[in-house]
C-alpha cells in the first residue's frame, strides 16, 4: 500500500488533530495554568514534594536514599514525579498538582500548609483528604540519618502502600 492509498477517516483525523491546527481571530483561550517542573514521569500517580533549596529536585545524595526507598516499595522513577516547592512557585499548588493527576503525595520537609489544605495532620499519619492521599514527613536526610525516624516512616510506606 503506497501513502497515496491511505484513507483517513473522520474519526482517526479528529483523533490524529484533538487540538484546531489554526487559531481562529475571534477564538481566545486562557493562558495556561502553570505546569509544575518535575522529574519522573508519575506514571503510578504519585507526587512527592521536597523542599530543596540551591538544587533542581533534590541533592544527590537525597536522590539515591529516595531511589532506595521507592525500591522497597516496588517502585521507581518513572512511577514518580518529583517535585521541589522551594524551586517552584507553590501558589495553587494543589490545582498545579492536578495536571500530574496525583492521587497519592509524600511531602519530605513540606508542611500541610504550603499545600494550602485546610487540615493539619501530623507526620508519618497516611491522611485522605479530597481524592489524594498524604504522607507528611520530615526531611529525607533525617530520615536517613535517624534509626528510629526511618522506622516510622517505614511503618508509614507500609501502611501507605499496603507492602
Amino acid at each position: 500500500m503506497s501513502l497515496n492509498e491511505i484513507k483517513l477517516t473522520p474519526n482517526l483525523l479528529t483523533d490524529m488533530y484533538s487540538n484546531s491546527l489554526v487559531q481562529l481571530a475571534n477564538e481566545t483561550h486562557p493562558p495556561a495554568a502553570g505546569v509544575l517542573k518535575h522529574l519522573g514521569s508519575g506514571a503510578k500517580n504519585i507526587v512527592i514534594l521536597t523542599n530543596s533549596n540551591n538544587t533542581p529536585f533534590l541533592p544527590d545524595n537525597e536522590l539515591l536514599f529516595l531511589t532506595s526507598i521507592l525500591s522497597a516499595c516496588k517502585l521507581n522513577m518513572a512511577d514518580v514525579a518529583i517535585v521541589n516547592t522551594a524551586a517552584s512557585e507553590s501558589r495553587h499548588l494543589q490545582q498545579k498538582m492536578d495536571h500530574l493527576n496525583a492521587v497519592t503525595v509524600l511531602m519530605f520537609d513540606v508542611e500541610p500548609a504550603t499545600l494550602d489544605l485546610p487540615i493539619h495532620f501530623p507526620q508519618y499519619q497516611v491522611q485522605h483528604f479530597n481524592s489524594r492521599t498524604y504522607l507528611h514527613a520530615p526531611s529525607l536526610t533525617a530520615i536517613e540519618s535517624d534509626k528510629a525516624v526511618k522506622l516510622k516512616f517505614w511503618n508509614s510506606l507500609k501502611n501507605l502502600f499496603g507492602l
